[in-house]
């Protein structure tokens, strides 16, 4: 699902950067059928499936900081049984942008 490359930055930010949030989200997963869309700004090195992510539910409500796992987030599906997708064409930006 993530490149080596995003792996690598993300486990980076695991620890004081992220929960100061002086770092930036690198990868954005979304419902291209819903409004909700999460970005990934950490990732736990030891296991690489605990993550820090901010959640938007919905346009126009307020981001959420959360810790999720990246194996449950690979199991949502829409109303067409589609899965999430990481959005390709999203730069990495300051977390404190975001929210």
């Amino acid at each position: 699902m993530l490149t080596k490359s995003q792996i690598e930055k993300l486990n980076a930010n695991w620890g004081d950067k992220a929960d100061s949030l002086a770092c930036k989200a690198e990868v954005r997963i979304y419902d291209p059928d819903s409004t909700w869309e999460m970005m990934i700004y950490a990732m736990n090195p030891e296991d690489n499936d605990t993550i820090k992510c901010i959640v938007i539910p919905h346009k126009n409500f307020c981001a959420i900081l959360d810790e999720w796992k990246l194996s449950e987030v690979t199991k949502f599906f829409n109303h067409f049984g589609e899965h999430p997708e990481i959005d390709k064409e999203f730069r990495p930006r300051e977390v404190t942008e975001l929210i």
